[in-house]
């Protein structure tokens, strides 16, 4: 007799379909498509699956559509992460270490997604949304199995980001805190967004 009351219960509830995720996809991308440039100062920690915090750091970011990205650790060590949509690079300040690779993916640089547009989102992820306290949260699964992480969650207060969440696939989670946003200022310089090689050895 349970078991029938369960099946019932679970009849009545609401299951998310592919139109709903598609409408969920959509809304997120109407906000996304609103950030032409964006620059903040940030602040990440990063927590383990047991809930042990590994890492604290703060910086800047910039960032401009289509795929241009410059994220600049400041404290408590010096790190950089740019690139122009073609060129990908990574630098340790400290022990002056370069990296570079072609840029193929918003995964390389999950901040990117601030360029998906609907079609992409629904392609590549589950989009559900939740809003509460003048927030609106939207959790991100990504839809293949091999993907770097099994979670995303992107945070809006006034149609601005206020914060991302990501959990990789051994349960470690990032955590990104925005202030000081400033949106939409004008196209910003190319530069920007492009590491300069010849600074290293000034």
């Amino acid at each position: 007799m349970l078991s029938r009351f369960l099946l019932f219960i679970c009849l009545l509830l609401p299951i998310p379909s592919l139109a709903d995720t598609a409408d969920h996809a959509g809304q997120l991308a109407a906000l996304l498509a609103d950030t032409k440039s964006m620059r903040a100062e940030f602040s990440q920690r990063v927590v383990s699956d047991e809930g042990e915090l590994l890492e604290e750091s703060s910086g800047q970011m910039a960032f401009q559509r289509p795929h241009q990205l410059r994220w600049e650790i400041s404290e408590p060590y010096a790190y950089q992460v740019l690139t122009n949509g073609e060129t990908l690079w990574r630098y340790d300040v400290d022990f002056e270490q370069l990296t570079t690779e072609a840029f193929e993916s918003v995964a390389q640089t999950p901040m990117l997604i601030l360029a998906a547009d609907a079609a992409e989102l629904n392609a590549q992820y589950q989009v559900s949304q939740k809003a509460s306290a003048g927030a609106t949260r939207f959790n991100l699964k990504p839809r293949a199995k091999d993907s770097d992480f099994r979670h995303l969650a992107l945070v809006f207060e006034k149609r601005t980001l206020v914060a991302m969440e990501l959990t990789d696939n051994l349960g470690q989670q990032t955590d990104i805190r925005l202030q000081n946003t400033r949106l939409n200022e004008g196209k910003l310089e190319a530069s920007l967004f492009v590491f300069d090689e010849a600074g290293i050895r000034q």
